[in-house]
């Protein structure tokens, strides 16, 4: 059910969708004869619609979640009992010989990074179709396939802790341990809500960030083109309003039911 509700809101609450809200409005303006009132919809509507597709914007709301995750070198993260890569930085199924790699997919070279300097002899991806995506990723950058263990179940960031900590619990033995070390890689701007969902499981959880896109742009400055529109800067903005958005939906859901 939470799975489900996710999905509707961030389907009916984005961006793209509010300006389509805004464009038909004008039209019912329009269709009562209000057409004054039309008139400044639509350049409401187009204004919003400007602004999330410009660098500028990406350059602050993304930033603003990649901030408290800067990029860390590997070498200087402690040694964990396991590496917990979260999905979605690839794209694969049974019908492609080979993954595709997104706009994320610093997630799987990161993991493989902190397997290669020894941080943990476990890498665990989690997510529905990471035994497609991520792994044969993992295995060309010589991760051995015995050191690879998948959590498929996962359908989002919720998912992806609850899931997470049953396989860790079952496959690291350290003794009396009742709180495994995991490395916890995803991208900068999600680990926010990443951490806020693993913190309320038995793990502890090192961030390892990775996938700092916005804080790149940052750091290359404004420049006038940074205020023109293109696709790609929309469907980015559209993301990180989606991220910030979870983060308050969980908050509010957590605060009202606990941690239990």
């Amino acid at each position: 059910m939470s799975f489900l509700v996710n999905r509707i809101v961030s389907t009916l609450v984005n961006p793209f969708a509010i300006g389509l809200f805004f464009l038909f409005l004008s039209i019912a303006f329009i269709l009562k004869k209000k057409n004054r009132l039309a008139f400044w919809v639509n350049v409401v509507a187009i204004l919003w619609l400007w602004i999330w597709a410009t660098q500028a914007l990406y350059s602050v709301i993304g930033y603003q979640l990649e901030r408290r995750y800067p990029p860390v070198p590997v070498e200087h993260l402690p040694a964990a009992d396991a590496i917990v890569v979260l999905g979605g930085g690839m794209g694969g199924n049974t019908n492609f010989p080979y993954a595709e790699m997104w706009s994320s997919a610093d997630r799987a070279w990161h993991a493989a990074r902190l397997y290669h300097v020894g941080k943990a002899r476990l890498i665990i991806p989690s997510g529905t179709l990471e035994e497609y995506a991520t792994v044969p990723l993992l295995l060309d950058l010589g991760v051995p396939r015995d050191a690879i263990h998948v959590e498929n179940q996962a359908r989002n960031t919720e998912e992806n802790a609850r899931f997470v900590e049953s396989l860790v619990m079952s496959l690291v033995k350290s003794g009396n341990q009742s709180e495994p070390t995991v490395l916890l890689v995803t991208s900068a701007w999600h680990m926010q809500r990443a951490l806020f969902m693993f913190k309320r499981t038995r793990l502890k959880c090192v961030p390892a960030a990775t996938d700092h896109e916005a804080s790149i742009c940052r750091d290359r400055g404004l420049t006038w083109n940074a205020f023109f529109p293109s696709p790609d800067l929309f469907s980015r903005n559209s993301m990180m309003f989606k991220e910030w958005l979870g983060f308050f939906l969980y908050r509010v859901k957590y605060s009202i039911i606990g941690d239990g």
